[in-house]
């Protein structure tokens, strides 16, 4: 068996060069940012990253959904817990529209992080947010009620992109904070970044913070939803791949009857599977968003890679648990961190059982 190193699946030779060196950048961008969620943030925007996805005709530098997958798993390698998807996925939404420049102008410029509470967008653009929508009879759009989440929240959101079904068909709005009627409740921290869930009850929903609508919103959702399949793939690949840079630094450094862990053939081969399963889903992931880039993938696609990869990323996270010894269950330890944050992050794009349904055409 080859030597284990952090270079062994976080490396990747058969990348183009220029792609290569994007990565390289995210990524030390990440590690030279000072370690809070606010720094990696404001060290992202610094780089442009949230200009990546954005047409060229809006102004951004639309380099392809293959680099906008690569953001999505170095911010998981750097285990942050910001409001990454639902940033994309406002900005995608706000770049299908031109009646909104100046949010979107706010977003791409990092000013205004967006979670999405709850659920991501389904791969057929259908909502489970828990969010209710019902008539205003003051005579406004809409009030919504509910409890939606968990969400990460490690950056403070400038708004919350709420997702509803009405009589009329889907409806994204956002909604910017504070805003009558909304509490962010913090839930505990027991290892994964802060998290909240948003408690709304009669939020009004004007038409100015409508988005998209009816019809327009149904294709808009239908088309992030395939994307946002891809991308939080690609965030929990990132999440599992931290989790074994830990445990590889765990077993090397960890001493067992005189030597280390590291030259015990059981951890060794235990390791080598996961790092085996973690590349197969890397290299699944990165075939997807190319997919993606040439209008190649479908939802059967999107729907069994999500599956896949929220499989493998709670089966490598759990096992690292164990082969970490008792110090992995640590609130403050990385791969106890991670196990609790793919936990959450691995449903939100639904139930695996449910997706490899999608994924074999019997739902």
């Amino acid at each position: 068996m080859e030597p284990m190193t952090g270079e062994w699946w976080t490396d990747w030779e058969e990348e183009d060069p220029l792609f290569r060196q994007l990565r390289l950048t995210v990524r030390q961008t990440l590690r030279d940012s000072g370690g809070s969620p606010k720094q990696a943030w404001d060290a992202l925007t610094d780089v442009g990253a949230w200009d990546f996805g954005v047409p060229l005709d809006r102004g951004g530098l639309e380099l392809g959904h293959a680099v906008v997958s690569m953001l999505c798993e170095e911010v998981g390698c750097s285990t942050q817990p910001l409001p990454l998807l639902g940033t994309l996925v406002t900005l995608d939404l706000l770049s299908a529209s031109s009646t909104h420049p100046g949010l979107l102008d706010q977003v791409r410029t990092g000013e205004l992080p967006v979670p999405i509470p709850g659920r991501l967008p389904g791969l057929a653009g259908c909502l489970s947010t828990g969010l209710e929508w019902r008539a205003d009879p003051a005579g406004g759009r809409g009030l919504l009620s509910g409890t939606a989440g968990p969400f990460s929240v490690g950056v403070q959101p400038g708004a919350l992109l709420l997702l509803t079904e009405t009589g009329q068909g889907p409806e994204a709005s956002l909604v910017t904070l504070p805003a009558t009627g909304v509490e962010l409740r913090e839930l505990a921290d027991r290892g994964g970044g802060p998290t909240a869930s948003a408690v709304l009850t009669d939020v009004r929903v004007s038409e100015e913070s409508v988005l998209l609508r009816g019809h327009e919103a149904e294709q808009a959702l239908a088309r992030v939803g395939l994307r946002v399949a891809v991308y939080q793939a690609a965030l929990l690949t990132g999440l599992a791949a931290a989790t074994l840079t830990a445990v590889v630094e765990r077993i090397r450094s960890r001493q067992q009857f005189g030597q280390s862990l590291v030259k015990h053939q059981a951890p060794r081969l235990r390791v080598a599977g996961l790092l085996a399963r973690l590349d197969a889903i890397r290299w699944a992931v990165a075939d997807a968003a190319k997919s993606l880039d040439k209008g190649a993938l479908g939802s059967s696609d999107a729907a069994g890679l999500l599956a896949l990869t929220a499989e493998t990323a709670l089966d490598v996270t759990r096992e690292a648990v164990h082969l970490h010894g008792a110090s992995g269950l640590a609130r403050d330890s990385v791969v106890a961190s991670c196990y609790r944050r793919v936990a959450w992050e691995a449903l939100r794009g639904g139930r695996p059982t449910l997706l490899w349904e999608t994924a074999a055409g019997t739902y």
